[in-house]
């Protein structure tokens, strides 16, 4: 026989449980403060364009909407194509709500790059004040204020809150549908039935895992309602609880009988369900070894402190449910049951993509609320158990004291007595019957965790923003794109409308990069053209191509270089489908600023503004190294990069006075390395520019042709972490330099070379190295006087 339910805070007359006025204005504060922090966080650089990274799956989630548009399909397709594409070619590994959604979007305000970002800065400007919802209904004003203020500091929901892609709707609409469920239950008021129906439907339509959460919440309805006595969670308004369940279930049913039958019309079930093993498939080692594996993503993500405060608020949760039976205590446990399916069973998945715990942030606001909810009742116990004697002490001397008057009127109810549970307590009431200090003081103690939080939330925004939401990648290279990107936009617009384009394999293709050429059939990893040129255009990324096949296309076709990118093609120099003589190459190059204040916020924070130029001095030090005519440039340098190639041109031209007066220029500008290998290579020194896009140059002295395909690597280890951080420092050591755009094989003895490396910081003192390292099976120059070192160090940042 269960005891009786211990007896639930009275509710006021919106059936919100009751709560002073001061508590109910300073949760209030702090949820639009959180709500202000996370919308601001959420649109910074929506206006800038999609690079690469996790972000650029929002530039796909882009392409699919414009096809929608413009092919009048429902069904989403990843690519461009030049006629109405077929069923088969539909995405049918998720639901299809986001495209649908973006597709809207862009039919009203066009295609722009913001439009493939704001329906998730919306969303995320909104599940902010749905958790304070959620907590305020379920518990109190500040656990509510706990909700929203818990959700905007972690580290994961900062650097994911702009992504356009699953869990951010999933985790928006599955909250109004919970909010509406409680209010339900709360209430019985249709409009709240009809709110859960509605946020419930979105969300499965969204992604897979708001089944999950859906489902979960059905079964537990179901027990709660059908099954269990009445008196173990109390009753409900039994035909608006039915309503409410028949409804959702017929909602789910029908979702999935939906996309059941667009899948199979699509020829798609069997590649839905591959999709399922091959997520699921992942590390097969025991689950502890894989999780001391993920280790660092996991506390990049959350924090030690996060991750401590939600073990610890699975079990208050799992008390409170089975002491307290209030069954709205079942939701934070039925949001950690959904995030930890998304995470445990899809492995695969949560290997390689570092967002794939993005729903226990979901959870964690909820179980945030629950604990403030929990150490307030918990002070509110201590004062009344102190203040109890003096209460009856008092109540005596006012009973003594009644005046006859007082004989005739109504007997008011003692301090003391409480309403029964779940009674309607009038709003005047609720002031100066129930202090705010209890609530308040537990706000206040789960906001100091919070700020330590924080402290490591912050960092991991700017970390994300510049490397596309990978972070370390497992120690993989990675480039935002931000220059490539820049290009293709100079680009497209010079191309004819309906030109194909196609890239070579090192242009490593994303959908930010299709997105950014505007629309235009883009064929990925393609072979270079053997003799005529391509009909559109032929791209190119000189650092990633080998030297013997960047000088073929010297050799045979007319090239435009923007930086290290090559185009060629009819559709890029028309002359060169009448007359297929090449005439050489044309370099510009980019010309780069720190942005404003403005820009800075609305369109990058973390890349340089980008113009690009003729460049006669890159010019020339192209056609010269690829054996074509070159003239010098008439005007005098001004750059350090355009004096490094005067030096060269002196050199070339027999001016030893004029290359060792440069060569002394250059170097004062240099922080020394004096780095020589064995093959007379030497690193003579770096520049460093802190910006938006922080910048190492390391310039080089060859030694003549490298013997075989070297390149100049830069790598980088975290040997510190971050002051009052607690988050462990990254163990990975990481590549961060890119090639050089000229090879090594075709560098000329006593030649200057510069090799840029962007630098994107990770939390906590990081020191970098470079050496010459071999591509293919040939050696690589060694460090002399070095003390066998095979590296150098470059670069310490703190």
């Amino acid at each position: 026989m269960l005891p009786p339910r211990p007896a639930s805070r009275p509710l006021d007359l919106n059936g919100l449980p009751a709560a002073s006025r001061l508590e109910t204005r300073a949760a209030l504060a702090v949820t639009a403060i959180a709500t202000a922090w996370f919308a601001l966080a959420a649109a910074w650089e929506m206006f800038g364009p999609i690079l690469a990274g996790h972000y650029a799956s929002s530039a796909g989630v882009g392409i699919i909407a414009e096809n929608m548009l413009r092919w009048k399909i429902v069904g989403p397709v990843w690519e461009y194509t030049a006629s109405q594409p077929p069923p088969a070619m539909y995405y049918c590994h998720h639901p299809w709500g986001i495209f649908w959604t973006t597709a809207a979007f862009m039919e009203v305000f066009g295609r722009h790059d913001v439009i493939c970002r704001l329906p998730a800065v919306l969303l995320s400007a909104a599940t902010p004040p749905l958790l304070h919802a959620i907590g305020r209904s379920v518990y109190r004003p500040a656990a509510g204020a706990a909700a929203a203020a818990s959700f905007v500091v972690l580290p994961i929901t900062l650097s994911f809150a702009n992504l356009n892609a699953l869990e951010v709707p999933v985790m928006a609409w599955t909250l109004l549908g919970l909010w509406g469920y409680v209010r339900l239950t709360q209430t019985s008021r249709r409009r709240y039935l009809a709110v859960s129906a509605l946020g419930l439907a979105l969300g499965m339509n969204a992604d897979w895992p708001a089944f999950v959460l859906t489902g979960g919440l059905l079964v537990f309805g179901a027990i709660r309602a059908y099954l269990l006595p009445k008196h173990v969670f109390g009753p409900v308004h039994a035909r608006r609880y039915a309503q409410w369940w028949v409804l959702t279930a017929f909602i789910a049913a029908l979702t999935v009988a939906l996309y059941v039958a667009l899948f199979h019309q699509a020829g798609k079930l069997g590649d839905l369900l591959a999709s399922y093993g091959f997520r699921s498939s992942g590390n097969a080692e025991p689950l502890g070894k894989v999780l001391a594996s993920r280790r660092y993503w996991i506390e990049l993500s959350f924090t030690p402190v996060a991750i401590a405060a939600g073990k610890l608020a699975a079990l208050v949760c799992a008390a409170r449910l089975v002491l307290l039976r209030r069954e709205h205590d079942a939701l934070p446990l039925l949001y950690l049951a959904t995030a930890t399916v998304q995470y445990v069973v899809f492995r695969q998945g949560a290997d390689i993509h570092i967002f794939w715990p993005h729903y226990f942030g979901a959870y964690f606001a909820l179980a945030g609320a629950a604990l403030v909810e929990t150490a307030a009742a918990l002070l509110e116990r201590a004062a009344a158990a102190r203040r109890a004697p003096g209460n009856a002490a008092l109540l005596e001397r006012v009973a003594a004291r009644r005046a006859p008057d007082d004989a005739a009127l109504p007997a008011r109810p003692a301090p003391t007595a409480r309403p029964a549970p779940g009674a309607l307590l009038p709003a005047s009431a609720a002031p100066g019957a129930l202090p705010a200090w209890p609530a308040l003081a537990a706000l206040a103690l789960w906001l100091a965790p919070l700020a330590a939080v924080l402290r490591d939330g912050l960092p991991a925004l700017r970390y994300a923003r510049e490397t596309g939401g990978r972070f370390n990648e497992r120690g993989h290279l990675i480039d935002s794109d931000g220059a490539k990107t820049a290009f293709l936009r100079w680009l497209a617009p010079r191309l004819p409308a309906g030109a194909p384009v196609e890239m070579h394999e090192g242009m490593k293709a994303t959908w930010a990069q299709v997105w950014a050429l505007g629309g235009r059939v883009v064929t990925p990893a393609r072979p270079a053209p053997k003799q005529e040129p391509p009909r559109g255009a032929y791209l190119v990324d000189t650092r990633f191509m080998l030297d013997r096949d960047q000088a073929s296309l010297a050799r045979r076709f007319d090239i435009t270089a923007v930086g290290p990118f090559w185009a060629l093609g009819a559709a890029v120099d028309p002359r060169a489908a009448v007359d297929p003589r090449a005439r050489g190459i044309e370099a510009f190059s980019f010309r780069e600023r720190e942005p404003g204040l403005l820009a800075w916020y609305l369109v990058s924070g973390t890349e340089p503004e980008r113009e690009i130029a003729p460049d006669p001095f890159l010019t020339w030090e192209l056609r010269t190294h690829f054996g074509q005519p070159a003239e010098p440039p008439a005007g005098a340098p001004e750059t350090l990069e355009e004096k490094r190639i005067a030096h060269n041109i002196a050199l070339a031209a027999g001016d030893g006075a004029r290359a060792a007066a440069l060569l002394a220029e250059i170097s004062a500008a240099l922080a020394p390395l004096g780095a020589r290998f064995d093959d007379g290579t030497e690193l003579l020194g770096t520049t460093f520019h802190e910006g938006a896009r922080s910048l190492l140059t390391i310039f080089v002295r060859a030694g003549g042709p490298a013997a075989s395909d070297v390149a100049l690597s830069v790598r980088s280890r975290v040997v510190e972490r971050a002051p009052l951080s607690t988050t462990m420092a990254d163990p990975i050591y990481r590549d961060v330099g890119l090639p050089t755009a000229i090879s090594p094989q075709r560098w000329r003895a006593g030649f200057l070379y510069a090799d840029p490396v962007p630098i994107r910081k990770r939390p906590g003192t990081e020191v970098f190295w470079a050496s010459l390292r071999a591509r293919d099976r040939g050696r690589a120059p060694a460090l002399v006087d070095r003390g066998g070192a095979s590296e150098v160090e470059v670069l310490r940042l703190r």
